[in-house]
């Protein structure tokens, strides 16, 4: 059992670094999402656009992709760097109660500039507004509300496969 997840351990490292590599070469990344920490920004199954970007492009509300520990991770900018000698930046889950641990410009990957979801081309707002600020500040509150929320989610969604986006 150990041996089968090393294994994985190496894999979904080995994914992390060539998406970074990818990203490097290209200016430009596509991954499916997974989770639930940004919820309703973010739905498990999304498709992700990442654009590379400079860490000093980066604004507060930007979904921020970051490579930590072998994983991809993209979650809103709450704060900047206070200072020039500070180049860390604070990103929290929509869905989540707590702020992640600071982020180091190393591990700044790109910025989430689309989400493709049932066929559809979403732009990325730096905010939440509305119904999905009501439903982020429910799900970040309750478990059983996010099972929910998730459950009823997936008996609506439309199964659309095809992209709307040109890249």
């Amino acid at each position: 059992m150990r041996q089968s997840a090393k294994i994985l351990a190496e894999t979904v490292t080995a994914k992390c670094e060539l998406a970074a590599e990818i990203l490097h070469s290209y200016g430009t990344f596509r991954f499916t999402a997974t989770g639930w920490s940004m919820l309703p920004a973010v739905w498990s199954g999304d498709t992700l656009v990442i654009d590379r970007v400079s860490a000093d492009q980066i604004q507060i509300g930007d979904i921020a992709v970051v490579g930590r520990d072998g994983r991809l991770c993209a979650h809103r900018v709450v704060r900047l760097p206070e200072s020039l000698g500070n180049h860390h930046w604070i990103t929290q889950g929509d869905a989540l109660p707590t702020p992640d641990r600071p982020v180091v410009e190393n591990e700044f990957l790109g910025r989430v500039t689309e989400v493709l979801r049932a066929g559809r081309c979403i732009t990325v707002s730096a905010n939440l507004k509305g119904i999905d600020f009501l439903l982020a500040q429910i799900v970040r509150r309750s478990v059983f509300a996010t099972r929910v929320f998730v459950y009823l989610s997936s008996k609506c969604k439309s199964r659309k496969v095809e992209s709307l986006c040109q890249r």
